[in-house]
C-alpha cells in the first residue's frame, strides 16, 4: 500500500515537470511553440490520475499543480530578479496562483457531474488570462497564446482573434491530444490513426494554414489601398539604469548623448525621431514645461531641423495644494512644501509652433510603479521597488491618448510595459492612430529572456492591429516592426546607436481592433455559463 502511494507520488512529480518544461521551452528564448500543443497533457493526466486514485480529493491536483505552475513562471520570468529579488518571488506567486482555477474547477466538475467538463477548463483559463489584462496584479506575460511571438506567419489570424485565439487554439489541441491518448491506452475505439490525423490536420495544420490566406488577403487590400509612410528616426542611447540614468548630475549629458546619435543618421527627410522613455528625467514640472531647460534644448534640436516632431519619454510631476478638491489618490502630500505631488511616467509629443502633448503611462508595473488595490494596501507605500526612475504609486490618464502633428500623423504613445496589454494597445488604433511607438527601458534585467520576449510580444501587437511599429529602448532592442508582424530592422543589445526606416502608416481596421471587447465578453458569458453549469445541475 504505502510502496503504491509512493510510486503514484513519483509519477504526480514526474507529471509536473514535465509539463513545467515543456511550457518553458515553448516560450523565448528557446521558443519551440510546438511543445506547448501537449505541454498539459501531462497535468490532465494527472487530474484523472489523482482523482480516480482518491476519490476524488484535489490536494494532490493542487499540490503538484502548483509545482508546474511556479517552475514554469520561474523558468520563464527569473530575469526579473536581476532588478529585484522580492519582485521576483511576488511575481512567480502571485501569476502562479489563478492558474491553479481551471485544474480545480475542472477536476470539481468530474466529482459533481460525472465527467469532467474541459469547456469549462478552456475558458475558465482564458478568463483567467482577461483577469490579466484587468486587475491590479495585471502580469500577462505568460498568455499562452504568446508563443507565437516567433512565428508569426502562422497566426496571422490574430487579426481577428487576438492572443486569445491563441490560447484557445493551445488549449483545445491540448484537450483532443489528451483524449486520444487516453482512449488509445484504453483501447476503447477504433480509428485511432484517423482520429489522430484529424487533431492533427483541423485543429493544427488548419489554423496556420489558414494564415496563409489571411495575410494574402491583407497584402491585397494594401496592393488596393497603399498608405503613406513617414520617415522615422530612433534612438537608443545605451545609458546604464544603475550607474548613469537617474544621477542627477548626468540628465544634461544624456539629453546631448541623445541628440548627438541623432544628429549622426537626420537628414531633410526626417519626420519623426523618437527618444526612449524617461528619456528626459529628473522630474519636469507640467505647469511650467515650456520653461524647462530640457525642453528647451529639444526644441533647439527641433528648431535646427525644421520638419521634425519628437517623441520622447519623461519623468513628469504635478503639483496640488492641500486645500484643493479631488486630489489623485496617487499624489503624495510633502509637508515642507504643504502640497500634494504626482508623478508620472510621461510621453511627450514636441512639434515646431505648437503646444506640447501630454500622455501619462496607464498601465503600470504592479509594484514598482502602483501599489496594487491602494485603499487596501496603502500602507506597504514606502516598500514599493525603485525601478524607472519614480519608486510608488504614479499618477495616470486613465485611458490611451493618440498624438497628433499637424500634418495629421497620429502616433500611439505606448510605453514599456503597456505594449503586452493587446486590448489597451487596440484602443490607441480605436482612436485613429496610424503608427504605434513603444518606448521602453529593459536594461533592468540584465541580458537575459526578458527584454528578448518583451520586443517579440510587440509583434503579435502589429498583427492584431495590423499597424506598424517603432520601437525605441533606452536599453534592450530597437527597431521597427512591420503591420505583419516581422522585424525589419533592428538594434544590437547594449549598443548606443541611431537607426532610420521609412515606416508605412495604417487606417486599417481589424476585427480585433473594433471588437476586442466584446470577443472578450463573450468568453467570459461563456466561462459564466459554464460555471452556472457546474453549479446547478444536478450532482451525480
Amino acid at each position: 500500500m504505502l510502496s503504491d502511494i509512493k510510486n503514484r507520488k513519483l509519477r504526480f512529480l514526474a507529471y509536473s515537470i514535465l509539463s513545467a518544461l515543456l511550457l518553458i521551452l515553448s516560450y523565448e528564448p528557446i521558443g519551440f511553440f510546438p511543445l506547448s500543443f501537449f505541454a498539459f497533457v501531462p497535468l490532465l493526466i494527472l487530474e484523472k490520475e489523482s482523482r480516480e486514485s482518491s476519490n476524488s480529493n484535489s490536494i494532490n491536483l493542487i499540490l503538484f499543480s502548483s509545482l508546474t505552475f511556479i517552475l514554469w513562471n520561474t523558468g520563464c520570468i527569473w530575469w526579473i530578479w536581476n532588478a529585484s529579488e522580492g519582485g521576483a518571488i511576488a511575481a512567480i506567486i502571485i501569476n502562479s496562483i489563478p492558474m491553479l482555477v481551471p485544474f480545480y474547477l475542472l477536476n470539481l466538475s468530474a466529482y459533481r457531474n460525472g465527467k469532467p467538463n474541459y469547456n469549462l477548463f478552456i475558458f475558465s483559463w482564458i478568463a483567467i488570462e482577461i483577469l490579466q489584462f484587468n486587475w491590479d496584479l495585471a502580469f500577462p506575460w505568460l498568455i499562452l497564446g504568446n508563443v507565437f511571438s516567433n512565428f508569426t506567419q502562422g497566426v496571422q489570424w490574430y487579426e481577428y482573434t487576438g492572443v486569445l485565439g491563441g490560447s484557445f487554439l493551445i488549449l483545445s489541441i491540448n484537450i483532443k491530444l489528451f483524449n486520444w491518448i487516453i482512449n488509445y491506452l484504453n483501447g476503447n475505439f477504433v480509428g485511432k490513426e484517423l482520429k489522430l490525423f484529424n487533431i492533427i490536420f483541423i485543429w493544427i495544420f488548419c489554423p496556420f494554414l489558414g494564415s496563409y490566406f489571411v495575410l494574402d488577403s491583407f497584402k491585397e487590400y494594401k496592393k488596393i489601398y497603399p498608405s503613406k509612410t513617414v520617415n522615422t528616426l530612433v534612438v537608443q542611447p545605451n545609458i546604464d539604469p544603475y550607474t548613469e540614468k537617474f544621477n542627477a548630475e548626468t540628465y544634461p549629458t544624456q539629453l546631448a548623448k541623445m541628440i548627438v546619435l541623432a544628429e549622426s543618421k537626420i537628414n531633410p527627410q526626417t519626420q519623426l525621431v523618437v527618444f526612449p522613455e524617461t528619456a528626459l528625467v529628473g522630474g519636469l514640472y507640467e505647469q511650467e514645461l515650456e520653461n524647462d531647460a530640457l525642453i528647451q534644448i529639444c526644441k533647439s534640436f527641433i528648431e535646427k531641423h525644421p520638419g521634425i516632431n519628437l517623441l520622447s519619454g519623461a519623468d513628469t510631476y504635478k503639483t496640488y495644494p492641500k486645500d484643493q478638491m479631488n486630489i489623485p489618490i496617487t499624489a503624495r502630500f510633502y509637508p515642507s512644501i504643504q502640497q500634494y505631488i504626482d508623478a508620472y511616467n510621461t510621453a511627450l509629443f514636441i512639434q515646431p509652433g505648437a503646444a506640447i502633448q501630454i500622455y501619462h503611462k496607464n498601465k503600470m508595473v504592479p509594484g514598482v510603479e502602483k501599489m496594487p488595490y491602494p485603499l487596501v494596501f496603502g500602507f506597504l507605500e514606502k516598500m514599493a521597488i525603485d525601478l524607472g526612475g519614480t519608486s510608488g504609486s504614479l499618477g495616470s490618464d486613465g485611458e490611451s491618448k493618440v498624438f497628433e502633428s499637424k500634418h495629421h500623423l497620429k502616433i500611439a504613445p505606448i510605453i514599456c510595459y503597456e505594449s503586452v496589454f493587446p486590448d489597451f494597445v487596440s484602443s490607441y488604433k480605436s482612436k485613429g492612430a496610424d503608427l504605434f511607438c513603444i518606448v521602453t527601458n529593459d536594461a533592468w534585467w540584465g541580458n537575459t529572456p526578458g527584454y528578448k520576449q518583451h520586443l517579440s510580444y510587440a509583434k503579435l501587437r502589429a498583427i492584431e492591429n495590423r499597424t506598424p511599429i517603432v520601437r525605441c529602448a533606452n536599453t534592450g532592442i530597437s527597431g521597427f516592426i512591420s503591420d505583419e508582424g516581422e522585424i525589419t530592422q533592428q538594434s544590437n543589445w547594449w549598443e548606443p546607436c541611431a537607426i532610420e526606416a521609412k515606416v508605412s502608416m495604417s487606417s486599417y481596421l481589424t476585427f480585433y481592433t473594433q471588437y476586442a471587447s466584446l470577443l472578450h465578453g463573450i468568453c467570459l458569458v461563456v466561462f459564466a455559463l459554464q460555471v452556472f453549469k457546474l453549479w446547478f445541475k444536478p450532482k451525480i
